[in-house]
């Protein structure tokens, strides 16, 4: 079974971004890194590549209309929370309004969700809408409750 450390460490290797990574969030229940890269990827393949670490992980791909996100954007806002950060309460749809903000600025941004034995991973990506770097990428391995 991969560890928090171990997925979030393929996904920032997968996108040649794990020099620089730094955990934004980092508990026993849940690791947010972010990081950024130089590499650039054409805008029109982000999203494949996004599925392709997925898969390589093992992961199973939760389609974003799916009720599961809600469940575990609140399961991941409970996490951040036992890590004593004060953060506001999780409606479910922040990731859309986040996209909305960031498209609107110019940027294409691509986000899955998956599911894996023990973990829920949310791997974001975003860069500039002509292919212009950096990249940036941001994961999220949150323990999943069953």
């Amino acid at each position: 079974m991969l560890k928090r450390y171990e997925i979030a460490g393929s996904v920032m290797g997968f996108f040649d971004s794990f020099k620089g990574s730094r955990p934004a969030i980092d508990n026993d229940k849940i690791l947010i890194v972010r990081s950024r890269t130089r590499k650039a990827i054409p805008v029109d393949e982000l999203e494949s590549k996004v599925l392709e670490i997925g898969e390589e992980l093992g992961g199973v791909e939760i389609p974003a209309t799916s009720t599961k996100i809600e469940e575990i954007m609140k399961l991941g806002d409970k996490h951040i929370k036992e890590s004593e950060l004060t953060t506001v309460t999780v409606d479910g749809k922040g990731f859309s309004r986040v996209k909305e903000e960031l498209e609107s600025m110019g940027l294409v941004v691509v986000y899955k969700v998956f599911e894996l034995p023990s973990f829920d991973v949310i791997i974001a990506v975003w860069e500039d809408k002509n292919g212009i770097p950096p990249l940036y990428v941001e994961v999220t391995v949150s323990e999943r409750v069953e």
